[in-house]
């Protein structure tokens, strides 16, 4: 634990570096861009939680509560970052802004590895096994439905402009070639939608009866976890950022699409949804995974529960 937070708080600190250095090195081109003090709060929030997390402090809900802000301002920070390898790899046509991908790198690293040097702390603080946690319960089924509830927007909505809808458009036309060559994403939240209910219900454990060759058989642990995992890492890269600009936006008065004949509510719809996606999605994840464990814990020899 104590090695997880020092990590943190290093990344933590290089990720205002970072941030500094768009001063002095050359950008590419800016997509967008969060207000400035966002990165600067969040490296200072990553390097409070850390330096607590190494300190003699017992306060469980304290320590909770800076990290858990921390975690969320960095995943802020970090927003674009799918945007930015894209970029770097060539596929969106125009160079990478360095600076920036760099920052919104360290503060990824950084987010993540305060979420786990959290939870090591609080198993620490409450006595439990410090690699499986202890007894933990399955993923509430409201965790699961609310998930695929905030999915729903983006899938509804392109298809609706696939089909020649102008929900939120004033002709169809600026909405056909985006949906086209986006049109994956599409698939992607609905395969997000049944992964989302699979975490909280006994199908996503055991093969339903009505699976021929698979019934009563355990599901792919594995493929739903990193499913799980991948998922919630882009919507945390994605909503918190895109959430923020959107706030933004109408506090300053001044929201404004930046598509030609495309109204503003569909695209911050868009950001809103995917922020409370993760919210959601994230604790799912990670207590199915907890839940689902299959073989005995090796440091307290706990035998998990049988999942049927």
């Amino acid at each position: 634990m104590l090695k997880l937070s020092r990590v943190a708080l290093i990344a933590s600190a290089l990720t205002f570096l970072a941030f500094e250095s768009r001063h002095v090195l050359p950008r590419g081109v800016v997509l967008f861009e969060l207000p400035g003090w966002t990165t600067p709060l969040a490296a200072a929030t990553g390097v409070l939680g850390a330096a607590l997390l190494m300190s003699s402090l017992r306060a469980r809900r304290m320590l909770v509560a800076i990290n858990g802000a921390a975690v969320l301002l960095l995943f802020l920070a970090a927003g674009g970052i799918l945007f930015d390898l894209l970029r770097v790899f060539g596929l969106m046509g125009f160079p990478p802004d360095w600076p920036m991908f760099i920052t919104r790198s360290f503060a990824l690293m950084s987010a993540i590895l305060l979420v786990r040097a959290s939870v090591l702390r609080a198993r620490e603080i409450t006595g439990a096994c410090e690699l499986c946690g202890g007894p933990a319960a399955p993923p509430p089924r409201w965790l699961g439905y609310l998930g695929g509830l905030f999915a729903l927007p983006y899938p509804v909505i392109k298809t609706n402009w696939a089909l020649g809808g102008t929900i939120g458009l004033d002709y169809p036309d600026p909405a056909r070639d985006g949906f086209t060559s986006g049109w994956l994403v599409v698939p992607a939240a609905l395969i997000g939608i049944v992964l989302s209910l699979a975490l909280v219900h006994r199908w996503g454990r055991i093969w339903p009866r009505w699976v021929p060759g698979l019934a009563g058989r355990p599901t792919p642990r594995g493929l739903l976890l990193f499913g799980g995992w991948f998922g919630t890492a882009l919507l945390f890269t994605m909503g918190p950022a895109g959430a923020a600009t959107v706030v933004s936006d109408l506090v300053s008065g001044t929201p404004s699409s930046t598509i030609a004949g495309m109204h503003y509510w569909p695209g911050a719809l868009f950001y809103v949804s995917w922020m409370c996606w993760a919210l959601v999605f994230g604790p799912s994840v990670y207590l199915y995974q907890r839940a689902t464990r299959r073989k005995p814990c090796g440091t307290c020899d706990r035998v998990p529960v049988p999942q049927g």
